[in-house]
């Protein structure tokens, strides 16, 4: 709420946030698009990066009239660009090299970018102080973390996976 209350597209960082899967991330993020785009009018997006990198991929059919700069000029320039699941995917260079254009361009225009990930940003846990099987910088590279560190604050969203803790749902009768 402090965040929202005090946002300045102008002035204000972004938001990574970080946590297990269910932690409510992508509910906290949407909640906040809601708020700027609806409460405040600023012009905001949200991608899936998995979703994302497959409408590109589809642009490299000759049939289709859309073109990989069509789908990312547009990301490139709103005021505020959400990036859900932020280090899912194969993890290959075609896909780093997507997210490297979108970042560093929002990067280098001074834009905010809010993202949600499940990878913790070093591959240490800060509460444990244990080694971690694959890290932020390790699904993204030390470029992205790097400057996705410098845009945005990091926010750790910690407990159960509502998904597998809620009561089942009730099936009408």
């Amino acid at each position: 709420a402090a965040y929202q209350q005090r946002f300045d597209p102008q002035k204000s960082k972004g938001l990574l946030l970080v946590g297990g899967s269910g932690t409510g991330k992508t509910h906290l993020m949407c909640g906040l698009l809601n708020y700027l785009t609806l409460q405040r009018g600023i012009g905001c997006r949200f991608v899936d990066f998995f979703h994302l990198t497959a409408r590109i991929r589809a642009t490299y059919d000759n049939s289709r009239s859309e073109s990989e700069q069509d789908i990312l000029g547009p990301l490139a320039e709103v005021p505020v660009l959400a990036i859900d699941e932020l280090g899912k995917g194969q993890g290959t260079p075609w896909e780093l090299g997507i997210v490297d254009q979108l970042i560093s361009r929002r990067y280098n225009a001074g834009r905010i970018v809010l993202a949600t990930t499940n990878y913790e940003p070093e591959a240490w846990q800060p509460q444990t102080g244990k080694k971690i099987d694959q890290s932020l910088e390790d699904r993204v590279g030390r470029r992205i973390l790097s400057r996705m560190t410098e845009m945005c604050d990091v926010v750790e969203v910690r407990g159960p996976d509502f998904r597998t803790t809620r009561l089942p749902r009730r099936r009408p009768t």
